[in-house]
């Protein structure tokens, strides 16, 4: 089926994972019909007749209330992209990736993989314009794989700030100086995540591990750097000896 011949995609929302969608959609010069409160003319259901598929991407708490505003809606294939909603409202696809204010090239998105519920409508007839990889996990699991998400990507960054805030802030080191670390670690964690862990932890070198947190005394981040350290025994456990030595 050529592009032309599908019905175009309703897309719901203009925050930012609609602002990506809606550009990738045209970069694949794939039709949409777009719709949002703030831009309405007509009402969702009028400037979305034409659709097959509506994507719902609006904030997590607003997807089943639209459903109930609109029920005429129901009558078409509705896809939401929270990565932790559980709802029979709407299909489940998430992109498991992070949008920035910037919109991103064809590449990029096209390499995005979406996250689906097992049982559920398969990816290639839920967005057939789509070229993306695509898995699935049991539905109930949801809210555990976004809760793994949210640390990985949303964490990882609070960490990343913290240093690059205090570089500048504390020592007078541009933020810049720290690229070059940040950029190695991404490498060395797609490249073999096996190794990509380095430090005091993988060492057990607790003697380190102890006098960095003296030194975070007093820092909220003193507490984020005990749990790292309680994560990683959980992990991979510690032999007794070096964690007596740290809590001695």
């Amino acid at each position: 089926m050529c592009v032309s011949d599908l019905a175009p995609v309703g897309i719901v929302g203009d925050g930012r994972v609609a602002s990506h969608v809606l550009h990738y959609l045209r970069l694949l010069d794939t039709p949409v019909r777009a719709w949002s409160r703030r831009a309405a003319v007509m009402s969702p259901v009028d400037t979305l007749a034409s659709c097959e598929t509506v994507l719902l991407l609006v904030r997590d708490g607003a997807i089943e209330p639209f459903v109930r505003e609109w029920p005429a809606l129901r009558d078409k294939r509705l896809v939401h992209f929270s990565g932790s909603v559980v709802t029979s409202s709407a299909q489940a696809a998430h992109p498991l990736m992070t949008f920035g204010r910037d919109l991103y090239e064809l590449d990029t998105y096209r390499r995005i993989p979406f996250i689906l519920d097992e049982r559920t409508t398969p990816f290639h007839e839920l967005l057939p314009s789509l070229p993306n990889p695509w898995f699935t996990i049991p539905a109930r699991e949801r809210p555990y794989y976004h809760a793994l998400c949210v640390m990985a990507g949303n964490f990882s960054t609070l960490l990343w700030l913290k240093l690059l805030e205090e570089l500048q802030g504390r020592y007078g080191i541009p933020a810049s100086a720290a690229h070059p670390y940040l950029e190695q670690m991404a490498t060395n964690l797609r490249i073999n995540p096996d190794a990509a862990l380095t430090g005091p932890l993988p060492r057990g070198d607790m003697k380190t591990v102890a006098a960095n947190l003296k030194a975070l005394a007093g820092d909220p981040f003193s507490a984020v750097y005990a749990a790292f350290v309680s994560a990683f025994e959980h992990r991979r456990p510690l032999p007794r000896h070096l964690l007596d030595g740290l809590q001695s």
